[in-house]
């Protein structure tokens, strides 16, 4: 368990307000990209989904040692 009981509404409350903010940003740099270049909407999608990846594997190894 990441949080305890008594502090997950935060976290959730936590958690959806960052997501939401950073769909939205997502969502802005690729209508900016669109407007550009299709190659370059392509790339950053790309590149953002592999920068992802040490973090979901940090949160796998904080889940397994707890």
């Amino acid at each position: 368990m990441m949080v305890p009981a008594g502090r997950r509404p935060s976290a959730y409350g936590l958690f959806t307000g960052t997501y939401g903010v950073f769909w939205f940003v997502g969502s802005a740099v690729i209508g900016v990209l669109y407007d550009h270049s299709i190659p370059a909407v392509i790339a950053f999608c790309v590149i953002v989904e592999i920068a992802a990846i040490p973090l979901f594997l940090k949160v796998r190894r904080q889940m397994a040692d707890s």
